[in-house]
């Protein structure tokens, strides 16, 4: 077996394969885990600067359909006494109904595209919205901002769920329209640094100066 074998007279030392130059890396290691535990997606993820990161987080979680919803807990082998949605009662709680076909949710967008002045469409899942985002006759800026508005209305959507599944006293559904455009106000204006008002962005948001 060793027939053939040359050896170097040099010091024995430690070798780490996953790098070229032999050194051992925390950003190897990570990438190594990272492609044995995340899940493939086709598409980069898309990031809005107007909104916070763990609205961003949670935009990319219902992409990926990696929240704890009751249709995907139960498919995890846990024992739950309803998977129907806790906010309507009337079709299973899967993401895809949450934020795109429930009547709350349907309810708000129609709000919404009212109040920015754009043809409402009914879609049934993140792609279907995202396609219909990418297709609005809106200037880049401005499309970013309304999409950073989709990302605010699902934040208050999941709240709302959250609240009325463990809260101790039932929320508002109209107020959520009320948050989102409170919320998406003070995020857009301050985190872009724009200059726009207050009945500025309730009159026109798709004209404020970015």
């Amino acid at each position: 077996m060793v027939e053939g074998t040359s050896l170097v007279n040099i010091r024995d030392r430690w070798i780490w394969s996953l790098q070229s130059s032999g050194d051992f890396t925390v950003a190897s290691i990570r990438k190594l885990i990272d492609e044995f535990t995340l899940s493939e997606v086709s598409s980069s993820t898309r990031w809005i600067k107007a909104v916070p990161i763990k609205v961003n987080v949670l935009a990319w979680k219902i992409k990926l359909d990696n929240l704890p919803t009751r249709l995907n807990i139960s498919r995890r082998g846990m024992d739950i006494d309803s998977i129907l949605c806790p906010t309507c009662d009337k079709a299973v709680e899967s993401t895809r109904h949450i934020f795109f076909t429930c009547q709350i949710a349907r309810g708000i967008l129609h709000l919404i595209t009212s109040w920015w002045n754009i043809p409402y469409m009914e879609v049934s899942s993140y792609e279907e919205w995202l396609v219909w985002i990418l297709s609005l006759r809106l200037s880049i800026k401005h499309k970013r901002i309304f999409e950073g508005v989709c990302y605010v209305t699902w934040w208050h959507i999941w709240n709302f769920r959250n609240k009325t599944i463990f809260g101790s006293e039932s929320p508002s559904k109209a107020a959520i329209f009320d948050e989102v455009q409170s919320r998406s106000f003070y995020w857009c204006r301050y985190r872009c640094k724009a200059y726009f008002s207050w009945i500025e962005w309730l009159k026109n948001p798709h004209l404020v100066t970015l």
